[in-house]
Parts: structure tokens; sequence; C-alpha cells
């Protein structure tokens, strides 16, 4: 069997070439991958509420506004903060926005809970308290009036008071610290006559709290808090029972100090 010179030829001379180009697509191939790979690796990364993730360079970050992303093919996308779940920036920096809690508006707290403390005789004693605060906040600074109620001394009494808190961090979970401070008016809700009573006709207090609260969604989270409350009641009505006549009065002041444990709620 004979090879056609002209044949022979011709892989001679090509071959050499077709090596050298695969050899140079190789090269590119492997450059290109590199860079592609770095790109994905220098790249930042936003995530969706909806699911969807975008892949390339943010451009542009407000928060609670928008982010604006310029993607590997060139493209840019606009992401208002109501759709923003996530970014993450470069290797490192990762911003999480589970939960889009309200920065300023409107709020209410409301607590409930056993409050603990020595009664004017010197015993310990366990007190109801229920309090609730309506007002304004901006970003982490909560201000309002509180009102509630509760029990000292064998009376009835409504607190009514200013109140400020301030929430720390700005994520799902933050602690709180708070202080407060006014008046208690006693409501007269045991009315009888001949056994002994202490009825305070005015009071005040200056208190403070500290614990947490818990965000579950945007307008709504548990809160844990530990109080203290300074309790000062005074022009007291102490009646003592006279087995001979009409009941002894003698009028006098109580200095009280309150512990309590108060769970609730924050409504945005």
């Amino acid at each position: 069997m004979t090879i056609p010179i002209r044949k022979v030829l011709c892989n001679l001379v090509l071959f050499p070439h077709i090596k050298l180009f695969m050899k140079i697509s190789l090269a590119i191939l492997l450059i290109f991958s590199a860079v592609l790979a770095r790109a994905q690796e220098d790249s930042d990364i936003l995530y969706q509420k909806d699911g969807s993730i975008y892949q390339g360079k943010i451009v542009e970050y407000i928060p609670d506004s928008l982010a604006i992303i310029k993607l590997i093919d060139g493209r840019i996308i606009n992401v208002d903060a109501e759709s923003l779940r996530g970014l993450t920036i470069g290797n490192d920096v990762i911003i999480k926005k589970k939960i889009d809690i309200k920065t300023r508006g409107y709020f209410n707290n409301t607590l409930v809970g056993p409050q603990f403390g020595k009664s004017e005789y010197g015993n310990i004693q366990t007190y109801f308290a229920f309090n609730t605060v309506n007002g304004y906040k901006i970003n982490g600074h909560h201000m309002g009036v509180g009102l509630g109620i509760e029990n000292h001394s064998g009376n009835w009494y409504s607190p009514l008071y200013a109140d400020y808190s301030y929430h720390f961090l700005k994520g799902n979970i933050t602690p709180v610290l708070g202080v407060n401070g006014g008046f208690m008016i006693p409501l007269d809700l045991n009315n009888y006559g001949g056994a002994g009573r202490n009825d305070y006709q005015k009071g005040g207090f200056i208190g403070g709290r500290l614990g947490f609260a818990a965000y579950s969604g945007k307008h709504f989270a548990f809160m844990l808090n530990l109080t203290y409350r300074y309790i000062r009641l005074s022009d007291a009505k102490y009646s003592v029972w006279n087995p001979f006549g009409e009941p002894v009065t003698f009028n006098g002041t109580a200095d009280l100090h309150r512990v309590g444990i108060m769970v609730g709620m924050v409504i945005n």
C-alpha cells in the first residue's frame, strides 16, 4: 500500500501547527477559568426574600432603602429594602436582614408580673403589677407615657409615669435598658370599716429595668425584664379597730422597695 507523497508532506507541515494550536487553546482555557474563579471569589452576593440570588459587585447600598449590584455579565440590578433578605460583601462582611424592624414611629410595650419586697411592717410579700407604655421611638430610643395598676400596702394604685428605654441592637434579639418615674395614684378599691388599713393618699416612685426583646416579626416582640422600684407613699390614714368606739387613725409614710420579674410584649 502506497501513501501519496502530498499527504505525507501535508501532515508533516500541519501537525506542528495543530499541536501548537491545542497548547494555546488549553492555556487560554486555563487562564479564563482562573479569571472566572477569581471573579467569583471576589464577587458580592445579594439575597432576595423570594429566594433569588444575584452575584456581582455591590455598587451602592442604602440601609432601609435599596441595594444596587452590577452582575458579572454587566447588568445592573436594583433591589428595594422590602425585597432584600441579606448581603454578602467580599469574603468577610455579611449584612443580614431577616426581619425589617420599624426604626421609628408609634410603639406600645406592656408588662405584667409579680413584684417582691417588704411591707411597711418588714414582711416579705408578693405584689401584682400591670403596666403599659405608649409612645414614640426613634431608632433604638423609646420614649412614652405609662399607666398601670399595682397593689401596695393593702390598697390598689395606678402608676402614671414617664418612661424611657433603649434597645441596644438592631437584630432580632436585643438587650433593653430603661428608666421611669412618676406618681402612684390611690384607687381606694378596698372600702371597709373597722379593721386596720393604710390609706396612703398620694405617692411617687422612680425605677429602672433590664432585660431583652426578641422580635418574631416586623411589628411584634416578646419581652422579659427584671425591674426595680423605689416607692414612697405619704399622707397615710392608718386605722386601727377600737372595740370601745370609733377606729383610731394615725398619719404616716412608707418607703418601699420592689423587685419584679415582668413578661410582656412590644407592638410597633
